[in-house]
């Protein structure tokens, strides 16, 4: 199947928001959640059930420790899998080594070494780490996940000369949409994201060998974070340019998800020397 650059930058854009920067300020850490075992899926489930939904698209538990600070955000995504985020405890409170169990991140579920239980006792309590903010791709559609929301949309797209010869410059257009649930929330996620954009570039990371959760929602242990390579080319960065904050205010619209919107616009503009190796 034929794998195109547009795809990497694409990937690499939504899955540094999902996991560097979301995870800076736009996480919640749930403590003493009680763990019910799930005989026809064989595994353990934890029980929650206010809002927002972690089950929801885009959430689940954060897979990656904390890499950044509020003051310095990192222009890549951890290659390792977290090892603060999630606690499993037995039955008596005691932590389960992380050894003893596999961790579905996107249903929030444990499923222990031993099927109904581990060398250090059965999986009982769980302390974990949720995603607060949905991160999806693309616009929410009619079935949305609870607010709030970013739903990362790229948009027209354009390539010119870089200089007399071969190269060139692409020019993606990008819309992050944000759908919070007051206007406060949505005045502090919009700027959150607009500094975080603002004169900064990031890699684009080689997804070819999977992405850092498997399609069962367990970690891939064969991701490495590498940036991508392309026939020798190690150029492989696109820059964050014309960004632009801009609240929505249409009082007519009074829905759940509409309510207090806004969006951040940018150009993603990457650079490529020689032979534009769009098709990888």
């Amino acid at each position: 199947m034929t794998v195109t650059l547009a795809r990497m930058e694409d990937m690499s854009l939504q899955h540094w928001i999902r996991g560097a920067l979301i995870p800076l300020k736009w996480v919640e850490r749930v403590t003493n959640v009680s763990l019910v075992y799930n005989s026809d899926k064989q595994r353990f489930e934890a029980q929650i059930v206010w809002l927002p939904n972690f089950l929801d698209e885009g959430r689940g538990w954060v897979y990656f420790d904390p890499v950044g600070s509020d003051t310095c955000v990192i222009n890549s995504i951890p290659s390792s899998e977290q090892t603060t985020r999630v606690t499993v405890y037995n039955e008596l409170g005691v932590s389960i080594d992380s050894s003893n169990y596999i961790i579905n991140y996107i249903d929030g579920a444990i499923v222990a070494s031993g099927v109904t239980t581990t060398p250090q006792g059965v999986p009982t309590t769980v302390d974990f780490t949720q995603y607060y903010v949905s991160v999806i791709d693309g616009w929410p559609g009619t079935n949305p996940p609870d607010t709030p929301i970013v739903a990362v949309e790229m948009g027209a797209y354009e390539k010119e000369g870089l200089h007399l010869g071969p190269g060139r410059i692409a020019k993606r257009n990008v819309t992050i949409h944000i759908f919070a649930t007051s206007s406060s929330e949505r005045d502090d996620l919009t700027e959150f994201l607009y500094d975080s954009f603002y004169n900064r570039h990031i890699p684009v990371l080689d997804f070819r060998e999977g992405e850092p959760l498997n399609y069962d929602g367990t970690y891939n242990n064969s991701w490495a974070g590498d940036i991508l390579q392309i026939h020798g080319n190690d150029d492989s960065l696109f820059y964050f340019t014309k960004v632009k904050a801009e609240p929505i205010n249409f009082r007519g619209e009074w829905t759940d998800l509409n309510r207090w919107r806004s969006k951040v616009t940018f150009v993603m503009e990457s650079y490529r020397q020689g032979l534009d190796f769009n098709v990888l």
